[in-house]
């Protein structure tokens, strides 16, 4: 079997056909798009807005914000291998990312990707999950991304339930029942779990 061929970023250019402005029900315009290296600041300032349990039920530890190491892998993006589209309102003149879905390639699962789903507190429960999480699926099948995982807290019920909505499975994670692993294929040509 030959080598896997292995692309220059520069060969995955800034998805602008997956930019996106939708409508809030009150009438204010969310911008929905793929993060940039630039957006750096900006999901510094998210991640930092969000609740301690918000971050918790996301990153699964107590951090308050990002390292730079890590800010910096988060938004390094081949737009393919790996995603991230942000929930974008404008307030008062700047702009504020309030929802955040994002994959990369599974460290423990090799084809597969694993996601990460955040909403701001005040955000939650007005349907930016569900959205970006579809997105984010969307965009991961189109790129040849046969299978998505993600590991869950076993009481963030929320998630549980949105990830059922949207076809996952759900299992004892290997790490323990302290938290659950969601799993879903992708594509026709996708194989049974």
């Amino acid at each position: 079997m030959a080598d896997a061929l292995v692309l220059p970023r520069s060969a995955f250019p800034y998805p602008a056909h997956s930019v996106e402005i939708r409508a809030l029900a009150d009438g204010r315009p969310l911008l929905i798009r793929p993060l940039a290296t630039r957006d750096a600041e900006l999901l510094q300032e998210f991640i930092r807005g969000l609740s301690p349990h918000s971050r918790y039920q996301r990153f699964q530890s107590t951090l308050h914000e990002l390292s730079p190491e890590l800010l910096a892998k988060l938004t390094d993006l081949d737009y393919q291998r790996s995603m991230a589209f942000a929930a974008i309102v404008f307030e008062h003149g700047h702009r504020r990312i309030v929802a955040e879905a994002r994959y990369a390639p599974a460290l423990d699962r090799p084809g597969a990707a694993e996601f990460g789903l955040a909403v701001s507190d005040a955000w939650q429960r007005q349907g930016l999950g569900t959205l970006l999480l579809d997105k984010l699926l969307q965009h991961a099948e189109r790129s040849g991304i046969t299978r998505i995982q993600g590991d869950v807290l076993h009481d963030n019920a929320a998630m549980l339930r949105l990830t059922r909505q949207l076809g996952f499975g759900a299992r004892t994670h290997p790490d323990g029942a302290w938290l659950t692993r969601v799993e879903r294929n992708l594509g026709a040509f996708a194989l049974a779990a």
